[in-house]
């Protein structure tokens, strides 16, 4: 007779699949759970290794499932492999599943300048508005392509407690423009333009 355990039952759920396209790779992560930080945390791990998000959209299922779906680009034109894949696997479940903070794995693997770093971008533009029509608020950025960028603005909105719904990032002569559609983790609602528009932009000026 076989007995089920609670930790059988729950037992957390990491997918993570690839799609080879022409100059890009399209990334899945399945998660068992929705959680805040879920760029964060895959950004960290994907610059870690070299790789890119250029766009970013995320799906939850009726049973709370989370699929978000990922396209990458190496800093050096690499292929994802079977083994890079599996390794970007074993350190997306130490980071959400064994409660291994961010800055440790980062400062382990030598990575840990990118949370401190200034970019000091001169020409670096941000814009935050509500558009009248959505719930969402949308984050326009405007600056010169440094790897790692994407993973400090992630940082900025994680511990600010904003959720990022989707993004997308277009490169173009060694600028980047970065476009967000933001929520606040805690009412789900678009960001306060007294309150959280100051914070946010003052968080995000102070690196940029």
């Amino acid at each position: 007779m076989s007995i089920t355990t609670m930790n059988d039952v729950k037992k957390p759920v990491l997918h993570v699949s690839c799609v080879p396209r022409k100059d890009t790779t399209l990334l899945k992560i399945s998660l068992s759970q929705d959680d805040l930080g879920i760029l964060f945390r895959v950004t960290s791990v994907l610059y870690n290794h070299g790789w890119d998000i250029l766009e970013a959209v995320a799906e939850t299922s009726h049973e709370g499932h989370v699929q978000d779906l990922f396209v990458i680009r190496s800093w050096n034109g690499a292929e994802m492999t079977e083994a890079l894949l599996s390794q970007i696997r074993r350190d997306l479940y130490s980071l959400f599943y064994e409660s291994k903070p961010v800055e440790s794995y980062l400062r382990e693997l030598g990575k840990g300048d990118v949370l401190s770093r200034k970019v000091g971008d001169p020409e670096a533009s941000l814009k935050l508005y509500n558009p009248i029509s959505s719930d969402f608020t949308v984050m326009d950025l405007r600056m010169r392509d440094t790897p790692g960028i994407l993973f400090q603005i992630t940082e900025a909105l994680f511990h600010l407690g904003i959720d990022i719904i989707s993004f997308t990032a277009n490169t173009s002569d060694g600028k980047i423009r970065d476009s967000f559609l933001l929520r606040t983790s805690l009412t789900g609602d678009r960001l306060d333009e007294k309150t959280m528009f100051p914070l946010l932009r003052s968080r995000l000026e102070s690196f940029l």
